[in-house]
């Protein structure tokens, strides 16, 4: 180890020493206090408290302790550089090319080694902003320590996407944490608990009668219909109520006349989970279980996904369903905050938690719905009830607010309709404010007139959008193009968001709007002890995890998905797509997902930390919250957010001249 005084002279106090790569070196007794005292820095210091002892013990002699007074520049953009700096007290400011911030680091942050791995000279001019103790380590170690040991290797890893990635392998590896009862139960596989009882099925040859006879002797209210062995459709017994006694449908018609065709199912490796979100978002409660060759294996119950979740609170979109009242409603929604810290705190990824929370979101709007029916009547016409924003992508976080509208169908007269619906709609969104949906603060709900319209009228408000774009108008609007029906009439929203996805593709100005307002975010640099850093140099005491980091991604997968016409609605399946089309390169929508799901889960962490503290949940996260493993992280995301979103603009740039 050597020691740099204030005025740059050197003092060599121990020069660098590679026998203990090779197990020929001292004991910690015969080693300089100097020396004992960086190695106990550098054991509580990633990445070097990775290191084995003997290669800990070679940085800890070959290091260098350099002190910068406030205001000297210790490294100039350009020139050579062969030291990894790591700050043992003070603060550095890095400026790109010597004029634009990078970045400003503190205790135990590390800078120059982008420089040491490309060999060539520093591309930031690194200041001293205090008083600065470093410890420099010499190229010559810095190499050493990276072709002998993978985790220091990979720590400064220049490609800050591969760093992501690896972060998010290691949140999903940590899986569900032993011996929590919600965790590994919302992943236990189907195939675990099929049900002892053997599979009913008829033939689609057989009458309405004959079915009826076949279910009451079996003692079934599901009857899966299936010609060699594959499943074909379904019965059940609400269909017999409505499709043959209603009516008085001779029982002699044959089955296939009122069975669900290509009924929705499920596999023998996907989790009980997956089954209740398909259950709650579909109405339904039987599932038909197929194994990979398409074959019936068993039909499942709303009862048997319950039983093998158990008594915990996951079982709360049965609860959703079985409400008489919004009152009721609000007890079984007031537990989805401890449902989703229970999952957060067993390392579910947070896709499935996002599922979660918006299958239950959807599943009150839906509930809500019935009873405001209930209460009105029957539609004077058909409708659908269409989410927007988070809850149309399955991506909502806990304190989520409404996003909704109704899309009426032909027939619809304002004069003699308008008066039920926005009945109707008050009754919905008085009810969704009850069990904890906030009223939205856009007015983006079916109480406001702008938000009802037959299909004629949204498309005509989506063309205007399209066709004459403003930058506000654009950013007004992003969210109604993640839209998805919930209820009602589903081919009413179909058909609007096939209309609205081919205006959208064919207008490349529209398209270039989109791309500018997606990346005029103020997406952060990093963090500098317990505050925000920004571009201009401002740093802010908050961090808003939805509005700069989650949302941008959000962005960019919709201005591709427009882009390509690509129908898929979540974020995650966008980018997938978008890399399929051609539109996103497969490794930026990699980069992408493992980004959104990092920052997905820091959020849920974030929220459900302020539940168990008995703080109103926010999206904004004071970055003296964060550990050190978050923050890296977070850094490196929002670069990787910054690179993508001037992409966007550059690839979409075409549209405007």
């Amino acid at each position: 180890m050597r020691a740099i005084g204030a005025d740059g002279r050197y003092q060599t106090i121990r020069q660098l020493d590679l026998s203990a790569l090779s197990g020929n070196h001292a004991g910690m007794g015969d080693e300089s206090a100097e020396v004992r005292d960086v190695l106990a820095f550098l054991q509580s210091t990633e990445p070097f408290a990775s290191l084995d002892d003997d290669h800990r013990r070679v940085a800890a002699k070959g290091i260098e302790v350099a002190y910068f007074r406030r205001g000297t520049v210790i490294t100039e953009a350009g020139d050579a550089n062969d030291w990894l700096s790591l700050i043992r007290s003070g603060a550095v400011e890095l400026m790109l090319g010597g004029t634009q911030l990078s970045a400003r680091l503190g205790e135990r942050d590390c800078f120059g080694y982008p420089s040491l791995i490309r060999r060539g000279p520093a591309q930031n001019t690194a200041t001293a902003i205090e008083d600065c103790l470093l410890y420099r380590l010499p190229g010559e170690t810095f190499h050493v320590l990276r072709d002998r040991c993978a985790g220091f290797r990979k720590f400064f890893d220049i490609d800050e996407s591969a760093r992501l990635r690896r972060a998010v392998a290691r949140m999903e590896g940590d899986g569900p944490v032993a011996g929590d009862e919600s965790g590994l139960a919302i992943y236990a596989t189907i195939g675990s608990f099929l049900p002892g009882r053997a599979v009913v099925s008829g033939d689609p040859a057989l009458s309405v009668g004959e079915a009826a006879a076949l279910m009451a002797r079996e003692d079934v209210s599901t009857l899966p219909l299936c010609e060699d062995g594959h499943l074909l459709g379904i019965v059940t017994d609400k269909d017999l109520r409505r499709r043959v006694l209603a009516v008085q449908l001779d029982l002699a018609t044959p089955v296939r006349a009122i069975m669900t065709p290509d009924p929705v199912t499920i596999g023998l490796q996907d989790s009980a989970m997956a089954a209740l979100l398909e259950m709650t978002r579909r109405h339904i409660h039987h599932l038909p279980v197929i194994d990979a060759s398409g074959a019936l294996v068993a039909v499942i119950s709303a009862s048997d996904v319950l039983g093998q979740l158990g008594a915990h609170s996951l079982r709360i979109p049965a609860e959703i369903g079985r409400s008489a009242s919004a009152q009721e409603l609000a007890t079984a929604t007031a537990r989805l905050p401890d449902a989703v810290s229970a999952l957060v705190s067993a390392g579910v990824d947070a896709s499935h938690v996002t599922h979660y929370a918006s299958a239950i979101g959807g599943a009150a709007h839906c509930r809500l719905l019935e009873l405001a029916q209930a209460e009105l009547g029957p539609p004077p016409v058909p409708f659908a009830l269409v989410c927007f924003g988070s809850l149309a992508r399955y991506e909502q976080g806990l304190g989520s607010d409404q996003d909704n509208g109704f899309v009426l169908g032909d027939g619809y007269d304002e004069g003699l309709h308008n008066s039920y619906f926005a009945a109707l709609a008050k009754r919905l969104s008085d009810g969704l404010a009850a069990v904890g949906y906030a009223y939205c603060k856009g007015d983006i709900m079916a109480t406001n007139p702008d938000c009802r319209h037959d299909l004629a009228g949204w498309q005509s408000r989506f063309g205007h959008w399209i066709a004459t774009p403003d930058p506000q108008a654009v950013l007004d609007s992003a969210i109604f193009f993640d839209m998805r029906p919930l209820a009602g009439e589903e081919v009413l929203v179909k058909r609007l968001r096939e209309g609205v996805f081919a205006q959208a593709r064919d207008n490349r100005i529209f398209l270039s709007f989109m791309a500018r307002a997606a990346a005029s975010t103020a997406v952060p640099l990093g963090f500098f002890r317990n505050f925000l850093l920004h571009h201009d140099a401002d740093e802010g005491d908050v961090l808003d995890l939805k509005r700069q980091a989650i949302a941008p991604i959000v962005d960019i997968a919709r201005c591709h998905a427009l882009a390509r016409g690509i129908s898929a609605t979540g974020t995650l399946e966008r980018l997938d797509a978008a890399a399929a089309e051609g539109s996103l390169h497969p490794e930026a929508a990699r980069d992408l997902a493992a980004g959104f799901e990092f920052l997905c889960d820091v959020r849920f962490r974030h929220q459900a930390g302020q539940r168990a503290r008995g703080e109103p949940i926010s999206n904004l996260l004071p970055p003296r919250e964060l550990s050190r493993f978050d923050r890296e992280h977070l850094r490196d995301a929002f670069r990787l957010i910054r690179t993508q979103l001037d992409k966007l603009r550059s690839d979409f740039a075409g549209g405007l001249t």
